[in-house]
């Protein structure tokens, strides 16, 4: 059975990268999430998959432009409850395995100092671009790393001796069986996003998919947990 990680948590029922939807994702039945991180103006890594603060949070600004105590302030219009959270608080709450996507390099030693010091370095994975993972193997040399990568080839060799991924993380929207062979017989688990309906996930399971990432866990568990598969 595929692990199944929630993409920036339950996004389909909470707002996205904050600690009320991992948690959410935890309860339908996520075994890990994956979520985000930036920098505020005075240093603090937080929880955000976008630039700017505009699509939730009704702000155009980035991120790094505000400090921790201004986020604070902010909520958003569809979920008023919710906040930005920071790497610390989400380490602290979250009790799942955390697939961590830093978006910047620069922000990579203090993300695993944060990871560290609450004590979720070992049940954390990194997930992403080569810029930022590259880091993250300087970093940290033995740290568990996802490359992503949408190529219909796989990566090139150089990136892959230097980065020395666990996995590759490949897109679930046109990922084709040659695609899948390629780098299979690179000897990677794969990983996949995002997956977000039962015929996806079953598609992912006759293919043998590591990990995969949904947007959807109530449609996407049971299939992967063989309920689903009962008179199918």
């Amino acid at each position: 059975m595929p692990t199944l990680v929630g993409h920036r948590g339950a996004p389909t029922r909470r707002l996205e990268n904050t600690v009320v939807s991992l948690l959410l994702a935890r309860d339908q039945g996520a075994e890990a999430v994956e979520f985000d991180v930036r920098a505020t103006r005075d240093g603090h890594p937080v929880l955000l998959h976008d630039r700017t603060l505009e699509r939730f949070w009704g702000r155009p600004e980035l991120v790094g432009e505000l400090t921790l105590a201004e986020l604070r302030e902010l909520r958003a219009a569809e979920e008023p409850e919710a906040r930005l959270p920071t790497l610390g608080e989400v380490a602290d709450a979250v009790d799942l395995r955390l697939v961590v996507d830093g978006k910047d390099p620069d922000l990579v030693p203090t993300i695993v100092e944060v990871l560290r010091r609450h004590d979720a370095l070992s049940r954390s994975c990194f997930i992403g671009e080569p810029g930022v993972l590259g880091e993250v193997r300087r970093v940290l040399p033995d740290a568990e790393i996802i490359l992503s990568w949408a190529g219909e080839r796989p990566p090139p060799l150089e990136l892959l001796d230097t980065i020395r991924p666990a996995a590759l993380n490949l897109r679930w929207a046109g990922l084709s069986d040659e695609t899948y062979r390629a780098v299979r017989e690179l000897g990677h688990q794969i990983w996949t996003y995002c997956v977000d309906d039962a015929e996806q996930a079953r598609r992912a399971l006759r293919l043998g998919i590591d990990a995969v990432i949904t947007n959807d866990l109530p449609a996407v568990a049971p299939v992967l947990a063989g309920v689903a598969e009962v008179g199918r």
